[in-house]
């Protein structure tokens, strides 16, 4: 019995001693730090290097390196049965970036801090500071049962430049913060303690606005003033930003434990393209808004009131856990141009605008409301939509309703456009707010043509009706008819590629609108494939039971050539033309009884509204040759008959030699005759 006590007791001194000199001794550290190393990266998404480990039964020094000139360093005393520290700690990270994997944040820039940690479990103290973006910072936290219970921290001086940076943003602004914090109690239910934070003379990089952004800003210089009091579970806040370019107030309580909210706040912006460096948004102009959010997790209310584009515009939502439920916009007087301003766009029109908004769900799967929309007193701007899109002398006016229903993210609309220059109309728009498919009718009212000027560049004659469809999946179709010219006109749109077929078109009705001079009386049917990426495209028309009608052509054929071409009918005429852009490059071919007609290469330029074409015009098989050039109203016709007048002399010329030559030199003068 006592050898076996004797045994167990030699066992234990071996077991403790071995344990002592794995754990206490530098040969023990040595075998434990790659152990200690390995078990740390384990689950770690970085590996770090520990690169010293030292531990006695009172003394410990660490160092755990994290990268090129980064480290984490403790060393001190340490008791273990009253579980006790005395140590200092040396914090130093080169590059922040280098660590998101590790801290699961956005960071960048150097980082460091050193400070010291005394106590024991009931109260343990740490004391350090920090250069953080240049400052002078030093923080105190004290934790009981090793839950900070105490936290004091003075910010001194703190490049806001550079604490920017720090958070990946654009350094665009420029001061020094400093900020006070004072938390007595960190029970959520019994907060104590003051927060203040202070930046005096801050300004705004301009060049910096400019180089990144092409933002344009005149000098601007802010002050930031935020208080908070914490009074058990309320935090009472008084937050100021003043700048002569905005000011942001925003002062009320905040109930901690039950996340109630009741905060006044005002938004008055002189220049919003100073947010974009933050928002990310390419807005600009004046902004004002203010109002009061009211309520707490289960139920949050903000209403207010607003004069964006120099409207009055009152607005409420309600949150539930924080997720918008349902929400209430009533715009009047909004200003169109100063709407495009906002959203930088060019001012294109000038128009009142007023508008209502109820959504009753604003889950994105089921968003459920409606919205209606009203545009009066609109005039566009000749001015930019020339320099636009080419544009002339666009000087519109226009009117506009837009109601819309949305059903489970579905909106069911209708429109109603009144112009100076055409009519739209829209029955049923369907738009799901989801997948942005959409499908609608249409129906277009021009009245007059001529109207068109300005973007045909065309004086046309005469009126217009087209009604048709529009849908985009994954290609934008569109669908229009018109029943016009006598006949009818079918288009289909493809995304930039257009088809068109015309049947039964009157060629005089035609020529009648595009304000031609009438040269031809016909029947067209015509197939027209157009790029209007490119403005290229091809049309093969037929025209059926065709008569040239008088003109000057006609006139001088029947001076020259004792022919009236206008008898002729043509059972059916040929034409295929290439169009690059207003230039149309045709060749024709029609026959009738006693006539053929071709031409290679006519142009037709409906930009200058000129004509180059050749024909060759075979009467009884005797070629005949006309040129028509110049302006297409009056051209200048030139006649070649040569070949057909020469057959005429040369009848002559037979009637003669029969009459007064004797036979026997008829025909030696006949052979003589066929050599000129």
């Amino acid at each position: 019995m006592k050898k076996t006590l004797v045994y167990m007791v030699v066992i234990i001194f071996f077991i403790i001693a071995a344990l002592y000199g794995l754990l206490f001794t530098g040969a023990g550290n040595s075998m434990l730090k790659p152990v200690i190393e390995s078990k740390i990266n384990e689950n770690l998404p970085q590996k770090i290097k520990l690169e010293v480990f030292s531990l006695t039964p009172s003394q410990f020094e660490i160092k755990a390196v994290l990268g090129p000139s980064s480290y984490i360093e403790a060393k001190g005393s340490y008791a273990i049965l009253d579980k006790s520290i005395d140590a200092v700690y040396d914090v130093k990270i080169k590059k922040l970036e280098n660590l998101e994997p590790l801290i699961k944040t956005k960071l960048r820039g150097p980082f460091s801090t050193e400070g010291t940690v005394k106590g024991n479990e009931k109260k343990m103290v740490i004391k350090g500071k920090s250069d953080v973006a240049d400052s002078d910072t030093s923080y105190s936290v004290t934790l009981s049962e090793f839950q900070p219970s105490n936290v004091e921290a003075a910010v001194k001086n703190a490049e806001i430049a550079k604490l920017l940076y720090m958070g990946v943003l654009p350094p665009f602004l420029k001061g020094k913060l400093n900020a006070t914090v004072k938390l007595e109690n960190l029970d959520p239910e019994n907060l104590d303690g003051e927060i203040h934070a202070k930046v005096d003379k801050g300004t705004v990089d301009t060049a910096l606005m400019k180089k990144d952004f092409n933002i344009t800003l005149p000098k601007t210089e802010f002050k930031i003033y935020a208080d908070a009091k914490l009074d058990k579970n309320i935090v009472n806040t008084d937050a100021k930003f003043v700048s002569n370019l905005a000011k942001i107030n925003a002062k009320g309580d905040v109930d901690t434990k039950n996340l109630g909210i009741d905060i006044e706040y005002i938004v008055d912006i002189k220049e919003l393209a100073l947010l974009k460096p933050v928002t990310g948004a390419d807005i600009r102009g004046a902004f004002y808004m203010k109002g009061n959010a009211k309520g707490d997790r289960k139920l949050l209310e903000i209403t207010g009131s607003s004069n964006v584009a120099n409207s009055k515009t009152l607005y409420s939502a309600v949150l539930k856990e924080f997720k918008p439920l349902s929400a209430k916009v009533s715009i009047n007087g909004a200003k169109l141009e100063k709407l495009l301003y906002m959203l930088n766009r060019p001012k294109y029109a000038k128009a009142d605008i007023d508008a209502k908004a109820m959504l009753t769900n604003l889950d994105p799967k089921k968003l459920e409301g409606n919205i209606e929309l009203f545009v009066k007193n609109g005039i566009t701007n000749p001015k930019v939509l020339k320099n636009e899109f080419n544009l002339t002398n666009a000087n519109i006016s226009f009117k506009a309703v837009q109601k819309a229903v949305i059903e489970k993210s579905i909106a069911n609309a209708t429109l109603k456009i009144a112009s100076s220059v055409a009519n739209m109309e829209v029955k049923k728009a369907l738009f799901d707010l989801n997948s942005m498919k959409f499908g609608s009718d249409f129906k277009v009212d021009i009245p007059d043509l001529d109207k068109l000027y300005f973007a045909t560049k065309q004086h046309l004659r005469g009126k217009l009706t087209i009604i048709g469809d529009i849908k985009k999946e994954k290609d934008l179709i569109v669908n229009a008819h018109s029943d016009t010219l006598g006949g009818t006109v079918d288009m289909k749109l493809v995304n930039d590629e257009v088809m068109k077929k015309l049947k039964g078109i009157k060629v005089t009705a035609l020529t009648d609108m595009l304000m031609y001079p009438r040269v031809f009386d016909s029947t067209m049917d015509a197939d027209l494939e157009y790029n209007l990426k490119t403005k290229k495209g091809v049309l093969n028309a037929k025209l059926l039971d065709g008569r040239i009608l008088p003109n000057q052509m006609t006139f001088l054929l029947q001076q020259m050539a004792k022919f009236d071409i206008t008898k002729e009918i043509y059972k059916e005429t040929r034409v295929t033309s290439k169009i690059n852009d207003k230039i149309i490059i045709s060749d024709l071919d029609m026959q009738s009884r006693l006539t053929h007609i071709t031409s290679k290469g006519a142009i037709l330029d409906m930009k200058k509204n000129r004509v180059d074409a050749k024909l060759r015009i075979d009467i009884k098989d005797k070629p005949v040759y006309v040129k028509i050039k110049g302006d297409v109203n009056k051209p200048k016709v030139s006649v070649d008959a040569r070949a057909l007048l020469k057959k005429e002399v040369e009848k002559k010329l037979q009637k003669e030699l029969e009459k007064k030559v004797p036979k026997e030199f008829q025909e030696p003068l006949k052979e003589i005759l066929k050599m000129f």
